[in-house]
């Protein structure tokens, strides 16, 4: 009997001990953070551990964590959030990446909304900041691609789906298609705008890590999407593109 006692003790100590150690090493949360419609923080995986001790990984223990990794100062300098009581009670964001924005912040979890940061995250989360464009009206749209990572060969196509954040009748949130919208490579615009179903098809002209975005369409305001491409080299699509430019370049000559 006493064997099986010392048995049952010593398993519950060696399971103690692993999720001690699983607490520690942290939950991976992918993280990207937008400063009035520039990204500063883009599909980041950080080790978040429970920080504000109320026994759960939350979005403010994300965000905390992205600041503290990423953000110059760490997150005492660069965020900041406060509890909140009576009947919208929970956690609410007040800085972000160094500013308030006279409190035009939000965020969405896995592109979806979030009631708030007190709400748990679990490992292979995306969470998702932004401060407001328009910190008056509150008219952003939250915009997502439908990828968040990609790999690619250099100097090849990929087709993305733009979708935004909308609401319906009843005020229930919906996806909505993105049109208009005009791909940005590494910030910079490719002349690639989105179709009326938010599909956009982009050359991949870089080597390496990139980051595919989206600039807003005119007449609304969208918050920047993110997807990061791993381009490998491949000299037979970067001597086919650059055949066929010469080309198409020499036939608009003889055509004028």
């Amino acid at each position: 009997m006493k064997k099986t006692l010392s048995l049952i003790l010593a398993i519950v100590m060696a399971f103690g001990v692993c999720a001690a150690a699983f607490a520690a090493d942290g939950t991976n949360v992918v993280v990207t953070i937008s400063d009035k419609g520039s990204l500063v923080v883009v599909n980041q995986t950080v080790s978040v551990t429970d920080v504000d001790k109320d026994g759960s990984i939350t979005i403010n223990d994300a965000l905390y964590c992205a600041h503290e990794e990423f953000y110059e100062g760490g997150a005492a300098k660069g965020y900041e959030s406060t509890v909140t009581t009576g009947e919208y009670a929970g956690i609410s964001l007040v800085k972000l990446w160094g500013d308030t924005n006279k409190g035009s912040l939000g965020y969405y979890v896995n592109d979806a909304m979030s009631y708030s940061l007190a709400d748990p995250v679990k490992a292979g989360d995306s969470v998702y900041a932004f401060s407001y464009k328009d910190a008056d009206k509150f008219s952003d749209n939250y915009a997502f691609f439908d990828k968040k990572t990609a790999e690619a060969d250099s100097y090849s196509e990929l087709e993305l789906t733009l979708s935004k954040i909308g609401f319906d009748a009843n005020w229930a949130p919906v996806n909505l298609p993105v049109e208009g919208a005009e791909i940005l490579v590494n910030g910079k615009g490719t002349g690639v705008k989105t179709d009326k179903n938010g599909k956009a098809t982009v050359t991949v002209t870089a080597v390496g890590n990139c980051v595919i975005s989206a600039a807003s369409p005119d007449g609304s305001i969208i918050t920047p999407p993110a997807c990061s491409v791993n381009a490998k080299l491949n000299v037979v699509n970067i001597i086919t593109y650059y055949f066929n430019y010469i080309i198409n370049l020499i036939k608009g000559i003889f055509t004028k």
